[in-house]
């Protein structure tokens, strides 16, 4: 068990106690993933919701993928999963079961190496968070193909997108992929990608 998670029981007596917990940063403090699985589980069902989490940068794997899952069907507005080891497995159990309502506002998957399944993900998440603002999503290993299929998304809907940076995706290119700028709010566009392949300083994992 993480050094920090003999915290998670009293997360729990306070929800079970009607004590609301509005932002909650548990990043970079060696949580396991059964110790991120019991948290989000007592938070997911809560009278009060939860306006921000941030797990990011502690290694998790794919096996929080399913009750983070559920956690999105929550009121949660801003989510912090950077880093946390999804991979191509997390990302597509996120897609498959993801809510068909979806209170997101700001999402954060940056550099958890998920390829296509990431991309799959922001499509799906595009058309089911009628309140996405943001969604940082660099450093995935995102291939070529990848912007046609966010692309394909935002052409049913942009609602109130103002931003998705995939910068840090080495494969990819608004050079190669030029449609990338059709997608614009306040004048500005939508989707932030690198002007060149291999223009950006690639995601190093070692420590």
């Amino acid at each position: 068990m993480g050094q920090r998670e003999y915290l998670i029981p009293f997360f729990e007596l306070a929800l079970q106690r009607g004590n609301p917990i509005r932002k909650l940063r548990a990043e970079n403090c060696d949580l396991s993933s059964i110790g991120v699985t019991k948290l989000l589980e007592c938070l997911t069902p809560i009278d009060k919701p939860l306006d921000m989490l941030s797990i990011a940068d502690n290694h998790l794997g794919s096996s929080v993928a399913a009750t983070l899952v559920k956690f999105l069907g929550s009121h949660v507005r801003e989510l912090n999963v950077e880093d946390i080891g999804l991979g191509p497995l997390g990302f597509q159990i996120l897609e498959k079961a993801l809510p068909r309502k979806v209170n997101l506002s700001h999402i954060n998957i940056s550099k958890n190496r998920g390829g296509m399944g990431t991309a799959h993900f922001i499509s799906r998440l595009i058309l089911q968070a009628s309140n996405l603002v943001s969604v940082d999503a660099g450093s995935n290993l995102l291939p070529p193909e990848s912007l046609e299929v966010i692309c394909n998304a935002l052409k049913q809907t942009t609602c109130n997108l103002t931003r998705i940076d995939l910068m840090g995706n080495l494969q990819l290119s608004s050079a190669i992929f030029p449609a990338v700028f059709e997608f614009k709010k306040r004048g500005k566009p939508i989707l932030l990608v690198p002007s060149q392949q291999g223009s950006c300083a690639p995601y190093d994992a070692d420590p």
